[in-house]
């Protein structure tokens, strides 16, 4: 089994969640692109990554083209 370094670091799904038309004030963009500097900006993290897994889970699935 290989790892994905940077999905375990979590770069992979911040920057897709940029990505996802979501609106973003300043500051979770700013979050999102540098990373939490305190226990407060850790849980607004947590809480980012939260929402992209339910945006994530409310998209269609890719269907292969035939």
């Amino acid at each position: 089994m290989t790892v994905d370094w940077n999905e375990v670091n979590g770069f992979a799904w911040r920057k897709e969640f940029k990505d996802l038309n979501v609106l973003l004030n300043p500051e979770e963009i700013s979050l999102l692109d540098d990373g939490p500097n305190s226990l407060q900006e850790t849980w607004q993290l947590g809480t980012l990554h939260a929402e992209y897994k339910r945006l994530k889970k409310l998209q269609p699935p890719m269907l292969p083209i035939v």
